[in-house]
């Protein structure tokens, strides 16, 4: 009967199990989407972190790199403000002494306001950047002393106290200006340690990036990266523009101390010379007297010019430059030039082609006058002056036998105060008459070049022929004006 019944009892299906089976499932297929979509979140949060510190880092470089840029803005018009005050002070001796016109002297006096102008602008938006009270305080105190200085000893130079402005200038404004300069020095300095810094953290972020973009969130990552790119590339440029305001600063000082060395010499000659014929009890030999008006009259040519061609670099510098062209005589130009530098004993010859070229003559002379008077101070003692037509333009030759340039200078021959070790290449001057040559020449649509022809220093200058004459350019040429 048991039997019976225990056959008849029907298998139980274990519907348990498979309820239980289907769960665990459905919980382990949950619990991985649960897992999939947490470490999404957690990449995100992490990517959303990056960004927020790539971009919170890039402000705060930019503010650093404004700071920096601003502070060594400042320092360099300090810089041009001391050196505008010092260039003006050497302008009024040499007014005191005939040399300087009065245009030159308001000039001087005219670029002195207008550098103070500037700088007192270019810190009050360093003080607007920099946000520290304290700090902005001490700047701005020292600025005021600064340009206080420089007024006062304006304020002589106007009244024709020569050595009163060169006490002031001298010790008085070095000492301020060392002051304000080592303050915006240490501001600049401190934030190029923070762009250091920041790119190195850069570095770090861009690690993290890419761990990330290998996991899960590729977009984020890409954007976080790219503003990671763009902070390198406003680190390097501010970099940059922080090394070309370093050293625009820097040419600038040594600049103004070759100037002042340069300028007070001659100054000094003509001084010492005037003073010993002026003086009662002077010289009384005519040969000694012509002598020393001579030697006066040499020295005093010499400043000219290279007052002459500080203007015209300062007038480059400013966009102030004007070049009037107009048909010119290139012979009767030439014997202009010449014709100072002969009556104090200068012996250049000519072979000089009669011709009419566009230029601006007053330009033309000062190109001239620095070959010239580079080639009579520096070159051999045989000096030859050489013009003929090429072509549709007008050359003109300054050879002489002298040693001519080493050749690690002559790829800086036109650049701007060429130096060779501690002295100037061109000994006895400021360095720019080349430059200045060069300059002028461009801007009059000509073309200047350097070579050794033998045994000879040929610097040569070609103008165009003006219009009037193109026609008959390729005719014969005629006679050539010799002296």
């Amino acid at each position: 009967m048991a039997d019976r019944l225990s056959s008849a009892v029907p298998v139980a299906v274990p519907e348990d199990e498979t309820v239980d089976t289907s769960l665990a499932s459905r919980l382990k297929t949950r619990q991985g989407m649960l897992t999939v979509v947490a470490a999404t979140l957690a990449i995100a949060l992490i990517a959303a972190a990056v960004v927020f510190s790539v971009a919170r880092g890039t402000t705060e470089t930019a503010d650093a790199g404004t700071v920096g840029i601003l502070s060594e803005a400042s320092l360099s018009a300090a810089a041009t403000t001391r050196n505008s005050a010092v260039q003006a002070q050497v302008i009024t001796e040499a007014h005191s002494l005939g040399v300087a016109s009065v245009e030159e002297l308001e000039t001087s006096f005219a670029r002195v306001e207008a550098a103070t102008a500037e700088l007192q602008q270019r810190i009050d938006r360093f003080g607007a950047a920099l946000g520290d009270p304290a700090q902005i305080g001490t700047i701005k105190a020292e600025t005021t002393s600064f340009i206080a200085i420089v007024d006062m000893g304006l304020d002589e130079m106007r009244a024709g106290r020569i050595e009163q402005s060169a006490e002031i200038i001298g010790a008085n404004l070095d000492r301020s200006y060392q002051n304000l300069s080592v303050t915006l020095a240490e501001h600049r300095d401190a934030a190029m340690g923070f762009i250091a810094i920041a790119g190195q953290d850069a570095g770090r972020l861009a690690d993290a990036a890419r761990f990330l973009v290998l996991l899960l969130v590729p977009v984020i990552v890409l954007l976080a990266y790219r503003l990671r790119v763009r902070r390198e590339q406003r680190r390097l440029e501010l970099e940059h523009e922080l090394e070309k305001q370093r050293l625009r600063t820097e040419t600038q000082d040594e600049f103004i101390a070759s100037l002042s060395h340069v300028l007070r010499t001659p100054l000094t000659a003509i001084y010492g010379f005037s003073l010993e014929l002026v003086e009662p009890t002077g010289v009384n030999d005519p040969a000694l007297t012509r002598e020393l008006a001579t030697f006066i009259a040499a020295e005093s040519a010499d400043l000219s010019r290279m007052v002459e061609d500080i203007l015209t670099v300062a007038s480059s510098d400013n966009e102030g430059l004007v070049i009037s062209t107009a048909p010119t005589d290139p012979v009767a130009e030439v014997e202009k030039v010449l014709a100072p530098i002969r009556a104090v004993g200068g012996n250049i010859a000519t072979c000089l082609e009669n011709a009419v070229i566009s230029t601006d003559p007053m330009r033309f002379r000062q190109i001239i006058g620095n070959l010239v008077s580079n080639a009579v101070r520096h070159g051999g003692p045989e000096c030859l002056v050489v013009g003929r037509r090429e072509g549709l333009g007008y050359t003109i030759e300054v050879r002489d036998n002298g040693p001519g340039v080493t050749a690690s200078l002559e790829e800086r021959l036109f650049s701007r105060f060429v130096h060779q070790g501690e002295d100037p290449l061109l000994t006895g001057t400021v360095g720019l008459g080349l430059a200045v040559a060069h300059l002028l020449t461009t801007a009059s649509g000509g073309e200047i070049s350097y070579e050794r022809d033998g045994d000879e220093t040929v610097f040569a200058v070609t103008f165009p022929l003006a219009v009037n004459t193109l026609s008959s350019a390729i005719e014969q040429p005629e006679p050539a004006h010799q002296r």
